[in-house]
């Protein structure tokens, strides 16, 4: 794939990700207190759940079934419409003011190290 396609592809999928999850990021998903972690990966950090079993934060589910189910199903619909309305004027728009929401994510290259580790 050329440059520029490599270039296009990476601000739409951004875009796209911008618009089907920005509803659970403005959510209670992304609240609350990040704990401090010595070693970097968080297993020095012990969650007690109500039964009393310890856990290291790493190995702790920290999104629900119903909140997991709930994203894929906006991620599907996000893509359907995408799929629907890419080549008109208005989605044309909307993909272009997500982008620029979405440019305070960490910066384009990062994302394609995440892709190419794979």
């Amino acid at each position: 794939m050329p440059v520029e396609e490599n270039h296009v592809a990476r601000k739409m999928a951004r875009a796209l990700a911008f618009m089907c999850l920005n509803d659970h990021f403005k959510q209670p998903l992304n609240s609350g207190h990040n704990p401090v972690s010595h070693t970097g990966d968080y297993t020095d950090v012990m969650i007690t759940d109500a039964k009393g079993r310890r856990m290291a934060w790493c190995n702790v589910c920290r999104v629900f079934s119903h909140e997991r189910e709930k994203m894929i199903e906006d991620v599907a619909e996000g893509i359907y419409d995408f799929l629907l309305n890419i080549e008109t004027e208005t989605y044309s728009k909307r993909l272009e003011d997500a982008y620029r929401e979405s440019i305070r994510w960490k910066d384009a290259d990062s994302f394609s190290k995440r892709k190419k580790r794979r």
